[in-house]
């Protein structure tokens, strides 16, 4: 039996009963694909759920505010995506009537959609013959034809996609796409995987020659960015400052707690902005403590923050600083913070703020 038969007659059995798989509708594998980057299936169903529900089709994502879209995509991080989601559903709603694209060339021109995802959606909703490429599936076909080259390399992708192409199942691309991303996420797994049970074991490489362990290489080019940094919480009355700046290197287009790197600078984007060096030269008392610290990792950057605390008199000062600097401030309580700056940094501060005293 071909391999793609015996992959195929597997995923049919052993595939997981997940909520997107159960319509072959764009529009919910969309959201799916673009959830699974960066998170585990188990930590983003019960995001997806709720996102679904509360946006079901493209238009009522189209419809929606920016806050609300990423209040709803708390959790999963990396928020450029849920706005991206957001703009790409504007633009199928204003040129294809909500409907998404059946060509690659016209899908890979929404915004924030690549290779990756263009060909998932493509082949899994409408069975087109594009094969996928994602970590599982690189890691698959590297064992699989004993690829021994350096998968994060420059060449990598180009050489792991012309294998993709070769490997797909024509008859079931769609089928065939994600057989490969759940061989990858359940047997072949990075460490220890589970050679017994897999449908491929008698043809590949890695199993035959007990190479598992050395293949995929992956080294990697970058070094982990250590970095220092404030958080500033100013209170007036009940209420806690925001503001969205328009250039930032995290958080981008969000409102935010006002935040600076300090310290040893690795480069010009880490420098603090002159609005966060007019809030605490203004607004914080000399040498202030800070009430807590925690660490903070936003992929290869690995931060340790400190939460300084002020309480102002008056909003005035604030006002007149975020005008000067053209930086949109507003003001939330305790209990909304984390839902209208949706992010893991509010909540680490939420905690040191919930023990202060009124």
């Amino acid at each position: 039996m071909i391999p793609q038969k015996k992959l195929h007659d597997w995923y049919l059995i052993h595939k997981r009963d997940l909520p997107f798989r159960k319509k072959k509708q764009a529009y919910p594998i969309w959201i799916s694909e673009v959830m699974l980057q960066q998170t585990r299936v188990n930590a983003m169903l019960p995001l997806y759920e709720s996102f679904i529900k509360r946006f079901p089709t493209p238009e009522s994502l189209a419809s929606a505010e920016e806050e609300e879209v990423l209040a709803h995509w708390k959790g999963l991080g990396y928020y450029s995506r849920a706005r991206n989601l957001r703009k790409a559903a504007i633009f199928l709603v204003q040129n294809y009537n909500g409907s998404f694209p059946r060509d690659l060339a016209s899908v890979l021109k929404l915004p924030g959609i690549g290779n990756y995802t263009a060909r998932a959606v493509l082949s899994i909703a409408y069975n087109l013959p594009l094969a996928v490429l994602d970590g599982n599936v690189k890691r698959v076909l590297s064992r699989y034809y004993g690829y021994s080259e350096n998968v994060l390399g420059s060449k990598a992708d180009t050489n792991l996609q012309k294998l993709a192409d070769d490997f797909l199942n024509l008859d079931h691309p769609g089928d065939h796409n994600q057989a490969v991303m759940e061989l990858g996420s359940t047997l072949c797994l990075p460490e220890s995987p589970k050679c017994l049970l897999c449908p491929l074991s008698d043809s590949c490489f890695a199993k035959i020659h007990q190479k598992t362990s050395e293949i995929p290489l992956r080294v990697k080019d970058k070094k982990q960015i250590q970095l220092t940094a404030e958080i500033l919480v100013f209170f007036y009355k009940e209420n806690i400052l925001l503001v969205r700046e328009p250039k930032m290197r995290f958080l981008k287009e969000m409102f935010h707690l006002p935040y600076g790197f300090t310290g040893e600078i690795p480069a010009e984007a880490y420098e603090p902005t002159p609005f966060f060096l007019a809030l605490r030269e203004s607004l914080l008392v000399p040498n202030p403590k800070p009430i807590g610290q925690f660490k903070h990792t936003i992929t290869h950057h690995k931060m340790n923050f400190s939460v300084l605390t002020s309480r102002l008199e008056n909003r005035s000062r604030v006002e007149t600083l975020a005008k000067e600097f053209a930086v949109e401030s507003k003001w939330v309580t305790l209990s909304t913070l984390d839902s209208e700056f949706p992010s893991s940094l509010a909540t680490k501060v939420k905690k040191f703020l919930l023990y202060l005293e009124p």
